[in-house]
């Protein structure tokens, strides 16, 4: 008889080929998360945001706690402070909470985009003195934390040498989180239209028209500071985060420039558009009146 060949069994599907697959899987898993960790995180953080507020009010108390958030994330925040009338209501937003015992702003420190040269300390007229009345005096900021511009001196090389100071200052205690306004002709600082946005801090001869517009604020165009020291565009942008607010009708034409998408030297506020950090533009509906959306990325 022949002999029968008995039918071998296939064997089972091999561990190997389920350990392969377990691999990929687990290989899937891991880029996932450093895709989310290393890249779509980063590019998070490089967002452009704009939120349009009803009121003044409205606008100082969400930016005013966003920043309170931000600090209480970060304690030892280093945070610019804008000058001129805009953040007033910020500031005193911000006392507020302080009052209340909401908000410690003791490890803080704090630094400034501007003032006038030739100006002491105790001058009403030094931004100086201005920051530390309206708002540094009436919170628990550490004088050792306070970096604010030295406006004083009596000749061009006691400025120059203050703007040189400052800049080690800042290269050494990168601002974290930068508060900024800016004019209705889009400058920020003393960087006016047309400046070289590469400058770092640096010192401002002021034009004839603008000694004469800051004349009604030293009684006289003689008692008028003739240079001004301000960061450079170039400073602002070195920022890891910009917080920019602005209010009133008089600014809806530059909002509107920043937001949509229009850069030029003629406005240096558009110079965030290059930013390589987080900036977060908030308006009331005055200053925004030409931006269709009440959040939108730009």
């Amino acid at each position: 008889k022949a002999v029968e060949k008995k039918e071998e069994k296939k064997p089972a599907a091999s561990t190997g080929n389920f350990t392969h697959v377990l691999a990929i899987f687990l290989a899937l898993v891991l880029l996932g998360l450093f895709l989310r960790i290393f890249v779509f995180n980063k590019s998070t953080e490089k967002t452009k945001n704009y939120h349009k507020y009803k009121t003044p009010e409205d606008l100082f108390r969400n930016v005013g706690e966003a920043i309170i958030r931000y600090i209480k994330q970060n304690p030892k925040a280093r945070i610019g402070l804008a000058s001129g009338s805009t953040p007033e209501g910020l500031y005193q937003y911000l006392i507020r909470k302080y009052e209340k015992g909401e908000i410690s702003f003791k490890d803080v420190q704090f630094f400034s985009i501007d003032g006038f040269c030739g100006l002491s300390k105790t001058d009403p007229n030094s931004y100086y003195y201005s920051l530390t009345d309206k708002f540094l005096s009436k919170i628990d900021a550490q004088e050792k934390n306070i970096h604010l511009l030295n406006e004083e001196g009596t000749t061009l090389e006691d400025f120059e040498r203050n703007a040189n100071d400052y800049n080690e200052l800042l290269d050494k205690n990168p601002i974290d989180l930068q508060i900024l306004s800016f004019g209705e002709n889009g400058h920020i600082g003393f960087n006016e239209p047309n400046t070289d946005f590469n400058l770092l801090t640096h010192i401002v001869e002021l034009t004839p028209e603008k000694r004469e517009e800051k004349s009604k604020i030293f009684g006289s165009l003689d008692k008028t500071p003739k240079y001004a020291i301000t960061q450079g565009v170039k400073s602002i942008l070195q920022a890891k985060e910009v917080i920019c607010i602005a209010k009133g009708k008089g600014k809806a034409k530059v909002v509107s420039d920043l937001v949509n998408g229009v850069f030029t030297k003629k406005s240096p506020i558009t110079a965030l558009r290059n930013h390589n950090g987080k900036v977060t533009v908030c308006t009331d509906e005055e200053a925004g009146e030409k931006i269709n959306e009440i959040n939108k990325m730009f």
